[in-house]
């Protein structure tokens, strides 16, 4: 398959099923600590890129790539846990009142009241 069949077929996957298909085509058995290894790799070579857009953008693709990585060999629904953290986010945003509130330099405040996304059934 060349790379633009890959490039088609990943247009309906999540992140999650690319990793899985990578490991899959590469054989490479999901390992932790080489993903550990990869996340602080990838790091390093995004942080380094951050005033070239273009390669900053495709570190940090690469970076999210590796940060799935480990989820899978964890064995962990990280595609699941973002949606839950995104729910929870969103909701956290807004106080009592239903205003959003802000520190001086723009960080939005969360509602101390609303409860912490709960991620036990993913581990």
């Amino acid at each position: 398959m060349s790379h633009l069949d890959y490039y088609d077929n990943a247009k309906n996957k999540t992140v999650m099923d690319m990793v899985v298909e990578f490991s899959t085509v590469t054989n490479q058995h999901p390992n932790p600590t080489l993903y550990e290894k990869l996340i602080a790799e990838e790091y390093d070579e995004w942080s380094k890129e951050v005033l070239d857009a273009h390669n900053e953008l495709k570190e940090l693709s690469d970076l999210v790539y590796v940060c799935y990585g480990y989820a899978n060999a964890m064995g962990w629904d990280l595609d699941e846990a973002i949606r839950r953290v995104h729910a929870n986010n969103v909701g956290r945003c807004l106080q009592p009142d239903g205003t959003v509130h802000r520190r001086d330099d723009g960080k939005i405040l969360k509602n101390p009241d609303y409860p912490k996304v709960n991620l036990e059934d993913l581990l």
